[in-house]
């Protein structure tokens, strides 16, 4: 089976930790971490992790580039990037250790030509795997439209998970094709114009809304409020582990890595949720936008909450 993973909008992820944040005031960072990334990255580098190997696909920019791809090699993940011009945009996230929230400043892509779009797609229809999953996920660099989702999802015969918001989510499940979608629940509620109070009425809209042509999975996480999954045999809830979390950042890949990894090991459905929260937690356990490890993964699934059926 072929994974690809798709990533548009590359960053350099750097988190400044600081005990207490003052808005407007002098805040003195005790840790700071930088870690290249990018969701498709992300989720690349925690199947690998987890022993399932992963193609990264996207941009690449030409100025700083080789931070990713140096990355990628040294842990043995393959890539096939399609190199635009100026350079991999920054992220400046602000942690505040006393309360667990993060504050994040994420920039803009540089732009890619609609040539390097046009080389891209082509890439994925060279790539393309009829029993395989492509991962589409993460915002768009400038220059890229709405629509480029849905005409990728056009490309790949097999499963596509989308974990995007808006305008690029709506139109890529017009095109009737995705197998699974993982929106937070701020995706979810401000992408639909929905406000979903409960579980129970999240499985409701995702049911009556977004299970239609190939879908088959959505995935709702609510960070520490726990997660919905619901298909359409069944509606699951499960409470987030207690866990301190260190990096926030990266946890919704974590989750989207942790469900293609259940569909790709044929687990039952009744573990998806609870391998995705799993992937999910020794994650977040870790600083910086780092993935988990195959034992901070197996640590967490055995100590999971219990599920419950909504």
């Amino acid at each position: 089976m072929r994974i690809v993973t798709v990533n548009l909008n590359p960053c350099i992820d750097w988190v400044c930790m600081v005990e207490s944040y003052t808005h407007g005031g002098l805040n003195r960072v005790r840790r700071v971490r930088s870690d290249v990334a990018g969701k498709g990255v992300n989720v690349a580098v925690a199947l690998n992790n987890l022993g399932q190997q992963a193609i990264c696909a996207g941009f690449n920019f030409a100025e700083n580039g080789a931070l990713l791809t140096e990355k990628l090699d040294g842990l043995g993940v393959s890539h096939r990037f399609i190199e635009a011009e100026g350079a991999i945009r920054v992220n400046m996230k602000l942690y505040e250790e006393s309360t667990g929230v993060m504050t994040e400043i994420n920039q803009p892509g540089a732009y890619v030509s609609e040539e390097n779009q046009k080389q891209l797609l082509e890439a994925i229809s060279r790539m393309d795997d009829k029993n395989g999953i492509l991962v589409l996920s993460g915002s768009r660099p400038s220059g890229v439209a709405a629509d480029f989702y849905a005409q990728i999802c056009k490309r790949w015969s097999g499963k596509i998970f989308v974990d995007t918001e808006g305008e690029a989510l709506q139109l890529a499940l017009e095109t009737g094709l995705p197998f699974a979608l993982k929106p937070n629940l701020f995706e979810l509620e401000s992408t639909f114009g929905v406000v979903c109070k409960t579980p129970q009425e999240i499985a409701s809209f995702c049911r009556e809304n977004l299970l239609r042509g190939n879908v088959q999975i959505v995935c709702c996480s609510m960070g520490e409020n726990g997660a919905v999954l619901v298909t359409p045999q069944n509606a699951f809830f499960c409470p987030a582990l207690n866990v301190q979390a260190k990096g926030l950042a990266g946890a919704g890949d974590a989750m989207v890595a942790g469900l293609v990894y259940a569909i790709a090991k044929n687990l039952p459905q009744e573990q998806f949720l609870p391998t995705a929260m799993a992937t999910a937690a020794a994650s977040v356990i870790l600083d910086g936008t780092q993935m988990c490890t195959a034992q901070g993964f197996s640590d967490m699934l055995g100590i999971m909450p219990t599920m419950q059926a909504i």
